[in-house]
């Protein structure tokens, strides 16, 4: 049986809507999106964030959104699934068959994740294949703009630099590990000659509703344990350093990409105030109040992202006008809160 997994509530929607700059709505008006990866968390906030906007300001949008399992992302988000602008078209990234009709823009945010334990090689062909794909529908049906939602795993270990801006090189033979290469591989296809704009939003850590823990992100994890009044282990030493964007910021700056960023353009997405993991456990233990002590076990632990994992995020700033409202305080509350919606199950399934 499918969870149910409930909306995001209406005021947070709402502070979208109104932080998000006019003239991003007037491009979107009128538009026929297509949505790949819109049943994962990226996809899920930027349908929510779309459809609010359309019911507010009669946006008149037409969203078809790529999934494997119609029935069972109806079953789990029948909000979004069944509003009225949604068209749900099954297929595989990878291989899909076209929809009819022509498009305005393509979001292309179904580039695969890596949880553990997940065939970091496979990651590299479905990266790839998926992305050209993606290009192949929107050169066929005319779509103007893509949108590349990335990944800042792009950039590889960051070394030498506080923050990791746009314009950082990278060299093929780094060494960078297969999820790397697999984003790397997905960008290469993106940056061939199009017919249509292209504009890359490079995406680094997130909290909020909808993220899965099984995703491997810390805040997640930690999040939904100390939802379910567990004590928070920090499997490592702690002092790896991260900064966190809320959702509904991360989905904000990203319309904000698709509607106004440069042709060819890439922006980093992501929150500005560093954190270390054992910080992290720290805040969401005393925000949950669960009273249990955070235990540090100090293991060496494998992951995809190095020591330091921080973006430069001044090129959004400067040229899109963004900002990020909602701190991470905020943010774990915002998240515990939706996670105590009654019938939602903690695990964030959908």
């Amino acid at each position: 049986m499918t969870d149910l997994a409930p909306p995001v509530p209406a005021s947070e929607l709402d502070e979208v809507l109104r932080l998000t700059a006019p003239s991003v709505w007037d491009v979107l008006r009128g538009q026929a999106l297509f949505l790949t990866g819109g049943t994962g968390f990226v996809g899920k906030w930027l349908l929510e964030c779309l459809l609010h906007a359309d019911r507010a300001l009669g946006l008149g949008l037409r969203v078809t959104v790529l999934t494997r399992e119609p029935d069972r992302f109806a079953q789990g988000s029948p909000h979004l699934a069944k509003a009225k602008p949604v068209e749900l078209h099954q297929g595989d990234v990878v291989d899909f068959e076209f929809p009819g009709g022509t498009f305005s823009s393509i979001i292309h945010a179904a580039l695969p994740v890596a949880p553990p334990g997940a065939d970091l090689g496979r990651l590299e062909h479905l990266s790839e294949a998926g992305t050209r794909r993606a290009c192949e529908f929107a050169a066929a049906s005319g779509v103007r703009r893509l949108l590349h939602v990335s990944s800042g795993a792009v950039y590889g270990a960051q070394l030498g630099v506080a923050r990791l801006a746009e314009s950082q090189p990278w060299h093929e033979a780094d060494g960078a590990n297969a999820y790397t290469r697999a984003k790397r591989r997905a960008e290469s296809v993106v940056a061939q000659p199009w017919p249509f704009e292209v504009v890359v939003a490079r995406c680094f850590a997130f909290l909020g509703p909808y993220l899965l823990p099984s995703s491997g992100a810390a805040a997640a994890q930690f999040i939904a344990q100390a939802a379910n009044g567990q004590g928070i282990v920090v499997q490592g030493s702690g002092e790896a350093i991260r900064t966190y964007q809320y959702a509904g910021d991360m989905a904000r700056w990203l319309l904000s990409c698709l509607a106004l960023g440069a042709p060819g353009r890439v922006y980093n997405v992501g929150g500005d105030n560093e954190v270390t993991i054992a910080e992290l456990a720290g805040e969401v233990t005393r925000v949950a109040r669960t009273g249990i002590p955070v235990q540090v076990a100090g293991r060496a632990v494998p992951g995809l992202a190095g020591h330091r994992y921080v973006p430069d995020v001044k090129r959004a700033a400067d040229e899109l006008g963004l900002t990020n409202a909602v701190g991470l305080e905020e943010g774990i509350r915002r998240t515990l809160s939706w996670l105590a919606t009654p019938g939602t199950n903690r695990s964030f399934s959908s």
